[in-house]
């Protein structure tokens, strides 16, 4: 056997065992859940949901939310603030804290989603706020070292937990300012990402703020769904576009029930239109306050709960599975 034909028939074989790493996106059901603010809201939405979402403000506070979930509901754990190094502005790739949370957890999913909650935004910020040098250089080149770090992270958290997948969820205002400094590229996300999408909470046809403009937010979905389709192209692991509808009210968002439930029914209809659309992620169930400023979650909206528990029996999602 020539040396070329082993070396062709070895990347053959590593290829084949990173696809098969990958997390199924080709799934039963739309996954359809809610950003909860206590792990004791997993039971009040699991009859109406498969999945649900969370940020621990620390490591090991991902067992306590595995424990109290008891493998029933799909985790997907938001991550990227725990990778954050505010000394720098930029990712890091040590996932060890988070890894020993998950295995110290008498309920060990089958299967997560680690979510990338605003990644590039959070540099972009770093950089124009605070001044961060390796921060502005990182956008200045792409977005290359961020690239590569979640690369790694995806990787090593792959790697632990075979099946399990990364979600990359961008704010709309780093699309707008890359879609503003480069008009003809695909908008920048995370390439090794099964899950991609965006946050704009607002009107649907005028979604945005008068710093950075407003943009209909079928605008936001199309740069996301060609930059998802450039990369699923080029290299194919199932990439979805998961969509994010506001489920909440607070000032400069959603100031009114009728725009809200509009959101809602907006992307409840989007998530029928493609099976390359693979999930419903409301923001959010529980009040929180952030900046200052309340919003009242879903829970406490009446007409917010009952149109979540319609979407979910409409898709098919009747009792707690994760498929």
């Amino acid at each position: 056997m020539t040396r070329s034909l082993m070396v062709a028939m070895l990347l053959m074989l590593l290829s084949g065992i990173s696809v098969a790493n990958y997390f199924n996106t080709h799934r039963t059901h739309k996954i359809i859940g809610s950003y909860i603010t206590n792990q004791s809201q997993i039971h009040e939405i699991s009859s109406f949901s498969n999945a649900f979402s969370f940020t621990p403000q620390f490591a090991e506070e991902i067992t306590r939310y595995l424990d109290e979930n008891k493998g029933k509901l799909l985790p997907v754990i938001s991550i990227s603030r725990l990778l954050f190094d505010e000394a720098t502005g930029l990712y890091h790739h040590d996932v060890g804290a988070i890894i020993r949370a998950i295995e110290k957890s008498k309920h060990i999913a089958g299967e997560m989603l680690f979510l990338m909650d605003e990644p590039l935004w959070w540099i972009r910020d770093a950089c124009t706020k605070k001044g961060k040098l390796e921060a502005c250089l990182d956008i200045k080149n792409n977005y290359v070292e961020t690239l590569s770090t979640f690369r790694t992270v995806g990787q090593l958290l792959r790697k632990q937990f075979p099946g399990s997948g990364i979600m990359h969820i961008e704010a709309w205002a780093e699309l707008v300012i890359q879609k503003k400094e480069r008009p003809d590229d695909q908008v920048i996300m995370l390439d090794d990402a099964e899950y991609l999408g965006f946050d704009c909470y607002g009107d649907i046809n005028s979604c945005g703020s008068v710093e950075y403009g407003f943009h209909s937010q079928l605008e936001y979905g199309t740069w996301v769904w060609n930059a998802m389709l450039a990369m699923e192209a080029q290299q194919a692991i199932g990439r979805k576009l998961f969509v994010i509808p506001g489920t909440f009210m607070a000032q400069d968002h959603f100031e009114e029930l009728e725009p809200l439930l509009d959101q809602i029914g907006f992307y409840a209809w989007i998530l029928n239109q493609s099976e390359k659309i693979g999930g419903f992620g409301a923001f959010l169930w529980g009040d929180m306050v952030e900046n200052n400023k309340p919003f009242t979650g879903g829970r406490n909206i009446a007409q917010v709960t009952n149109f979540l528990k319609f979407i979910a029996r409409y898709y098919g999602i009747k009792n707690s599975t994760m498929r």
